[in-house]
């Protein structure tokens, strides 16, 4: 019985974990995405707005920021991609 309680705990200290992680890269992301905005915009060019509602994409950001920091370090070779980096 011990043991399964340290498993429970175990595992709710890495979900804890993953879940501050995610949140420290959708603070991350999202600042460095209205950055690049506020540079589209002074520069006069077109700027995207976001497509999702903050609720979704947090909801996202928590879920999957290991493949969106891999992938956007895969292909543009920063952590927070924005259309700024490419």
């Amino acid at each position: 019985m011990k043991t399964r309680f340290k498993i429970w705990h175990l595992l709710l200290v890495l979900l804890v974990i993953y879940i501050g992680l995610g949140l420290v890269f959708h603070l991350g992301w999202e600042a460095a995405q209205a950055e690049c905005r506020h540079v589209q915009a002074s520069r006069g060019a077109f700027v995207e707005p976001p497509a999702f509602a903050w609720p979704l994409r947090l909801a996202f950001d928590l879920t999957y920021w290991p493949i969106y920091a891999w992938a956007n370090l895969y292909h543009d070779g920063v952590l927070f991609a924005t259309p700024c980096t490419h």
